[in-house]
């Protein structure tokens, strides 16, 4: 943790980056007089006129929590009482079968988990949680509810965007999902990554070994925030490299990885989607610059890093830090990784199916539309 000190002062900095016009870059600064007597005023005047008497130190934590919210998405302040069930997030649990986000509106989906309902959609909004809105939770409060007891239900009530039509689906809660590698007909392995929140299977060197020809790695849905874990996968599967660069306000920093190098020497390709994101992304990078060939469909388009400080009056702050690259070097920041094989899941297709099918494509050298016969093939076209 790196401390801070004055959590009234924080506020008041955030609340002068706040001002700043989106995506534009802004050097720390001491704060202005004038900003620090108004946000003084506002103070004083909330104390003396609010209809409902307010205590100071309930004043300070709106204004942590407001300041914390402007950072952007999945940016909070953590109040002290909070702090513990923030850090229990850190150690794998069961927890509602997806992975969100959370910005100044509900809670989104980013993904789901293998055998989720599938009505369910990356993009919808999670309004409710057992009754209770996530419209005014943070994000940390957002994945404490998502976490119980294995096997317990909750009723969940999501928003499809384009319709905004809501719909309830009861959900388990269940552990994260684990990867799992399988035998492709016709030659080639699949390892299929749904999360990094678990470690890797035991016997996953033993069972590469044992299966011959190219190999998928299949990061559709991996959405986890960890990316100490991708950094990890990268270098058990691809091996010894300078891995992927962090961008952050003092430049552009190595991610070394290192590791049994499990696909060296082998044919590999990475296959993501829309509900990629995240450590997910991270992971993508790192193997295509590892010689995995990326195919599929876009990703998500957001690595971030999160930075927790510690405040004096025992609370956290959580604020984004940084951005990963792709494996050219540029922040994936609202950018999607775009794969050099464009490649959907048939309808009715079996997973060993579409595997085989994308292994048998081969990377276009010319724009989409005169794809080569082998890479139409991956499209189902």
């Amino acid at each position: 943790m790196k401390p801070i000190r004055h959590p009234v002062r924080v506020a008041f900095v955030a609340l002068v980056f706040a001002l700043a016009l989106p995506g534009q870059e802004v050097s720390p600064a001491p704060l202005s007089a004038e900003n620090d007597s108004l946000f003084r005023d506002v103070f004083s005047v909330i104390l003396k006129e609010y209809v409902d008497p307010k205590l100071p130190d309930d004043v300070v934590a709106g204004a942590l929590a407001g300041a914390a919210e402007t950072a952007g998405p999945e940016s909070a302040y953590v109040p002290p009482n909070e702090v513990a069930a923030y850090r229990e997030l850190q150690v794998p649990s069961a927890v509602l079968p997806l992975y969100v986000t959370k910005g100044q509106d509900f809670a989104k989906v980013l993904a789901c988990f293998p055998g989720t309902d599938p009505s369910i959609k990356a993009g919808d909004a999670l309004r409710f949680i057992n009754g209770k809105s996530t419209f005014d939770m943070t994000y940390p409060q957002v994945l404490e509810a998502l976490r119980g007891p294995a096997g317990e239900e909750a009723k969940c009530v999501f928003l499809k965007p384009e319709t905004w039509q809501s719909y309830a689906v009861v959900l388990k809660r269940k552990p994260y999902p684990k990867a799992a590698i399988s035998e492709i007909p016709g030659g080639g392995a699949a390892i299929a990554v749904p999360s990094l929140d678990v470690p890797p299977p035991d016997d996953l060197a033993s069972r590469l070994q044992s299966i011959k020809g190219s190999c998928v790695v299949d990061l559709r849905g991996c959405a986890s925030e960890n990316a100490p874990a991708a950094f990890e996968w990268a270098g058990l599967l691809g091996g010894d490299s300078e891995g992927i660069f962090l961008l952050d306000q003092q430049g552009k920093h190595a991610n070394p990885v290192s590791g049994k190098g499990l696909l060296k020497g082998r044919q590999f390709k990475v296959l993501v989607d829309g509900a990629t994101a995240r450590a997910g992304e991270l992971l993508a990078a790192a193997l295509v610059k590892a010689g995995g060939v990326l195919s599929g469909e876009p990703t998500f388009g957001w690595a971030p890093k999160f930075c927790d400080f510690s405040l004096s009056n025992g609370g956290l702050l959580r604020l984004l830090c940084g951005h990963y690259t792709d494996d050219s070097g540029e922040a994936i920041r609202q950018k999607p990784l775009k794969p050099s094989i464009e490649a959907r899941a048939r309808e009715g297709e079996s997973p060993a199916a579409f595997y085989a099918r994308l292994l048998a494509a081969s990377a276009p050298s010319a724009p989409p539309s005169t794809l080569p016969e082998t890479a139409k093939a991956a499209n189902g076209n």
